[in-house]
């Protein structure tokens, strides 16, 4: 069994795309709830003045990942990217959570 895999992906859409951006990323949240009960955790945020999205996400081992990552509604989204990021997006993954740093989680 493969470990927890902890990920943020930065997005930073064109001047103009942000709202497209949310929309599409709005798609894949609904349908992470629907199909996807090994992902444990996956919600976005903007950044005030700036026009990034970040995605935090928590998926239970490596197969949920690559599940994600197959996904027809995610393969969607990174068909549309070139034409909604003003740059490749940005991921930084890590499974080793920092010791007493998970004792609160409350959405």
């Amino acid at each position: 069994m493969s470990e927890v895999i902890n990920q943020i992906a930065i997005l930073t859409a064109k001047p103009g795309k942000l709202d497209e951006l949310v929309a599409e990323l709005a798609n894949v949240t609904r349908n992470v709830q629907e199909h996807e009960p090994e992902t444990t955790v996956y919600y976005a945020y903007s950044i005030a003045d700036k026009n990034e999205v970040i995605v935090v996400e928590r998926y239970t081992n490596q197969a949920a990942l690559d599940k994600h990552r197959a996904a027809p509604y995610f393969q969607e989204l990174i068909k549309k990217a070139p034409a909604l990021l003003a740059k490749p997006l940005e991921l930084k993954t890590g499974s080793q959570l920092l010791q007493d740093s998970a004792q609160v989680v409350r959405l």
